[in-house]
């Protein structure tokens, strides 16, 4: 999102997983207008929508959204710009028909993701360690999801262990599994959610589409932000499932209704849907 550079400069000076909106490029570009404007119509369309909330409130969450499932979309697919903004129409819709509003899952997501690809082409910091194992616990209580402390184990498990490995990253998974075994011993609920024959044909069928996506992409060309060389395959990979398995245990705990509540599931819908499209116009220019 930002033109690489040798050294690190800016904010890369202070964290390794906050990615600047850069208006140098076309891309991002794009997004700064596309984002308030989509606020100006969902203000608009708010009386006939009956959407909840005032006139701020309104655009705030509108934006909020869209630019969350942008945001999570490019970590999962850095090599599909078009799946990312794929993704901020489906959950702008997703806002304005359903209420789908909720954000701290996908920033749960954005954040582990991006400790786990090295988007930015650094390796995480002490003080991004502690604030995301700090999101993570804080979003596994008041979202009352506790597998997203089991897969934060793993994001940490995993840049502990794949190419350019942080070891001490091992002892940040064992804390987040020390405390969902306290969740647990307290009495939080793990897996109460209900899901029908359709619900897990539907998800079976985004792994699948997934598992497409990774097998026709697996050399990544997209460089990392600070050092102009291409990410890493396994990474990448990595947090494309690790995504997944997001969405999936927001399924496990709450039911039929996590599909709605949160816009992860744009984001995972618009990355094979995007490769779909890619391949369906290669067909016809052929």
């Amino acid at each position: 999102m930002t033109e690489p550079a040798s050294t690190p400069s800016g904010v890369y000076r202070f964290t390794s997983i906050a990615r600047p909106v850069d208006p140098r490029y076309p891309t991002n570009r794009a997004l700064l207008v596309v984002v308030p404007l989509l606020a100006v119509v969902s203000v608009g369309l708010s009386g006939f929508l009956a959407l909840d909330g005032g006139t701020i409130s309104i655009a705030l969450r509108s934006m909020l959204t869209s630019f969350a499932a942008w945001a999570v979309t490019r970590e999962l697919a850095p090599d599909d710009d078009a799946a990312a903004f794929l993704a901020l129409a489906l959950a702008w819709l997703a806002y304005l028909f359903f209420g789908t509003d909720a954000v701290l899952l996908p920033f749960v997501a954005l954040f582990l993701v991006r400790i786990v690809n090295r988007s930015t082409g650094l390796p995480a910091r002490p003080f991004d360690t502690f604030s995301v194992l700090g999101l993570c616990i804080w979003a596994a209580i008041t979202l009352e999801q506790s597998l997203i402390l089991l897969l934060a184990a793993a994001a940490f498990a995993l840049n502990a262990t794949l190419k350019e490995p942080q070891r001490h990253h091992l002892v940040a998974a064992a804390l987040c599994l020390a405390v969902f075994g306290w969740l647990l011993v307290t009495g939080r609920s793990v897996m109460s959610g209900y899901l029908t024959i359709r619900d897990w044909s539907i998800v079976g069928a985004l792994a699948a589409a997934n598992v497409r996506v990774i097998r026709q992409n697996r050399v990544p060309v997209s460089v990392c932000d600070v050092f102009a060389k291409p990410l890493d395959g396994s990474r990448v990979n990595a947090g494309l499932w690790l995504g997944f398995l997001l969405g999936l245990q927001a399924l496990l705990t709450d039911g039929r209704s996590a599909w709605l509540d949160t816009p992860v599931w744009a984001c995972l819908l618009a990355v094979p849907l995007s490769l779909f499209a890619r391949r369906l116009q290669q067909l016809l220019e052929r």
